[in-house]
């Protein structure tokens, strides 16, 4: 009896580390755009705000005429 039990802990063991190792779903998947391509396919040009410093990837910039802003918020501030 006592060799039964030992071998449902054992096998419990395994298992429970064979789970950890796996990654769960949610983070294997890769996110999509529009166009069906990954957007974490690779790294991004960071730019900063020129209104408060804040670096953030350049496809996420608002474009203005003093340079690239986080948010059109500051933007405006920063343009007047």
């Amino acid at each position: 009896m006592k060799y039964l039990i030992w071998l449902v802990v054992i096998v419990a063991g395994i298992w429970w580390i064979r789970q950890q190792r796996k990654a769960p779903a949610h983070q294997t998947r890769q996110k999509t755009d529009a166009t069906g391509r990954s957007s974490e396919s690779g790294p991004q040009v960071m730019t900063p705000c020129a209104h408060c410093g804040v670096h953030l990837p350049e496809s996420e910039a608002i474009q203005g005429a003093q340079g690239v802003y986080c948010s059109e918020a500051h933007r405006q501030r920063q343009e007047g």
